[in-house]
């Protein structure tokens, strides 16, 4: 049975094509040319934590949702709760760099 038959349940003789027609939702369907009212405007948001600063840092995140971890201690460079003669070792191994 063929594709553009009105057997095909698929079929659709009027050329409508049902989604989303506005261009910031974020179900946007482009090829949409009749509106069907099911615009989602907050499943695309990412949660997360935004400052790059922190332990739990979301690089993805396009919402800060208040979660950012710091370390307490931050002389403590490898993260293993003293500082030691690693973390003097991971100083001195970045020092005199350019920062970028």
């Amino acid at each position: 049975e063929s594709l553009n038959s009105p057997m095909n349940p698929y079929w659709n003789a009027s050329c409508d094509i049902l989604g989303c027609m506005y261009g910031n939702a974020c179900n946007f369907n482009p090829s949409a040319n009749m509106d069907d009212g099911g615009c989602e405007w907050d499943s695309c948001e990412v949660h997360g934590c935004m400052y790059d600063g922190a332990m739990n840092f979301n690089s993805e995140a396009t919402v800060d949702d208040g979660s950012c971890e710091f370390t307490s201690c931050a002389s403590d460079m490898d993260g293993d709760g003293a500082v030691g003669t690693n973390d003097l070792l991971l100083f001195l191994t970045d020092f005199g760099s350019i920062c970028l």
